[in-house]
């Protein structure tokens, strides 16, 4: 397959998946052609992944690194908050808005070493790769002040530094109010 923007589609090194599978015992791919699926159970771009329940399945989601991507991403996250466990492989994108909505303070993130060599190919991909880990474990629990999903560290109660800063102060002008 050649680096351009012709493609989105970069088939997983099968080395590199084999030490991942190693670990993780993957079961499903959602994001596969016949030709270069990584698991027993997998889905093709006809079966639309994206729609598909993806259960209790152990996934490994390499997928088409195009627009949609960001789609991808939030599928990963919500498939772990349904039960699967997840392990996304993707350019490791920190400045995008998936990155910061669906990944960071969600997944364990893994940054690669050097470049990964896709598929056949004869170079290295032109971009950084990472790992995102979603564990069915780490549940998202509601933010204490605006109601929004999130995947909590111990013992935090609001999504963000502004919701807890939010709180504190409804706190304190309740207080006001009855003393």
């Amino acid at each position: 397959m050649l680096y351009s923007s012709a493609t989105d589609e970069w088939a997983t090194p099968r080395a590199f998946f084999a030490r991942l599978n190693r670990r993780y015992h993957f079961t499903l791919d959602p994001c596969a052609t016949a030709d270069n699926a990584t698991c027993p159970t997998y889905f093709t771009k006809a079966d639309d992944g994206l729609k598909q329940n993806w259960g209790t399945h152990r996934v490994f989601c390499n997928p088409r690194y195009g627009r949609a991507i960001g789609a991808w991403v939030r599928k990963c996250f919500e498939a772990a908050q349904a039960g699967a466990l997840v392990v996304l492989f993707v350019p490791a994108r920190t400045d995008t808005r998936w990155f910061h909505d669906w990944i960071e303070g969600k997944a364990e993130v893994q940054f690669l070493r050097g470049r990964v060599r896709f598929g056949q190919t004869a170079d290295n991909a032109p971009f950084p790769s990472m790992l995102a880990v979603y564990s069915p474990d780490r549940l998202a629990v509601p933010c204490a002040r605006c109601g929004k999903p999130f995947v909590a560290r111990q013992g935090a109660r609001t999504c963000s530094n502004a919701c807890r800063q939010a709180l504190y102060r409804d706190r304190s002008l309740q207080f006001n109010r009855n003393t």
